[in-house]
């Protein structure tokens, strides 16, 4: 690790463990609010080898069916990469087949298989970046079926906003077009004294470990530095909730120290895949003072006590 790699991940440390230490005193009540997150579904998979694909495809429906069995669940945030593989016709209505099933409210996000690749839809395939006339079909087959690319809406006194890539060129997985990176602005100014949180495909730049082969701009929710800037400016935004990068929480990236952003009050919190050989999902207890972001463990039916965290909400 460089110097200033180290530096970095010391100053993000101690801040971190300091935003964590002044916690109001534990809520009496319970949440507000229960929002949880799949990310990554990819249905029915990428995979290729038969019977480690019918055990994935098994081990998403068992994911949501005990999800339709938790009563108390306001919304569900489906954040990116729902499709197999393509944003094609085919890979959409398989994976809006699956989905419908599910029995609480949704709303959902594109990622970058959404919009950007073309080839094959079904297994065998190669996958293929598209042109831009390519990445317009494949939006307007998202927004068809799936609803807008960016949104917002309240829900027990927060804010929340679902952001999507929609460059029709762009070398990365995530890009905001400047139309969304105004809307955005616009949507933050105007709802500065309610706590914030933002969902999108890719997380934040530099959230993932220094020198990590995940660790590059591909991965990241681009334009990096308008971004970061709009955070700074709007201190309200407590949490910004991605997918992507696949994350387990048996991993050094699913929670440490760099997923707060330096000069903001916003941390990331990372979304493992559905599509791995066992399913988690995380879920968002919204309370007036704080945010509690835990993971649930499908194949144990237990929620995970190494995979939880609590951000502070500071109200103006």
């Amino acid at each position: 690790m460089s110097l200033s790699s180290f530096l970095r991940t010391g100053l993000c440390l101690i801040s971190c463990l300091s935003v964590f230490s002044f916690l109001p005193a534990a809520s009496l009540a319970g949440p507000s609010a229960r929002i949880v997150v799949i990310s990554d579904l990819h249905y029915p998979t990428k995979t290729r080898k038969k019977d480690l694909r019918r055990q994935k495809i098994a081990n998403k429906e068992a994911a949501l069916a005990d999800i339709n069995g938790w009563a108390d669940v306001d919304l569900c945030v489906f954040t990116g990469d729902m499709v197999q593989r393509t944003g094609d016709l085919l890979d959409v209505q398989v994976v809006r087949n699956f989905v419908s099933q599910l029995s609480h409210p949704s709303v959902f996000l594109a990622g970058n298989h959404e919009v950007m690749y073309t080839g094959l839809p079904t297994l065998p395939g190669t996958l293929r970046k598209g042109d831009a006339g390519t990445r317009f079909a494949h939006l307007m087959e998202y927004q068809w079926n799936f609803g807008p690319l960016y949104s917002s809406r309240d829900l027990s006194g927060y804010h929340l906003i679902f952001l999507s890539p929609d460059c029709m060129v762009s070398r990365y997985a995530v890009e905001l077009s400047p139309a969304q990176l105004c809307w955005l602005q616009q949507d933050l100014a105007a709802h500065r004294h309610q706590p914030t949180l933002i969902f999108c495909h890719a997380p934040l730049t530099g959230t993932l470990l220094p020198g990590d082969k995940q660790d590059t701009p591909w991965n990241y929710t681009q334009p990096a530095q308008p971004l970061w800037q709009l955070l700074v400016q709007n201190p309200q935004v407590v949490l910004w909730v991605s997918g992507h990068t696949h994350n387990s929480p048996k991993g050094r990236n699913f929670i440490n120290a760099l997923h707060w952003i330096p000069g903001t009050h916003t941390w990331n919190a990372f979304n493992p895949t559905w599509d791995g050989k066992q399913a988690w999902t995380r879920d968002l207890l919204l309370y007036p003072d704080k945010v509690v972001v835990r993971t649930y463990d499908h194949k144990k039916g237990q929620w995970m006590k190494k995979g939880e965290e609590t951000i502070e909400v500071r109200r103006s």
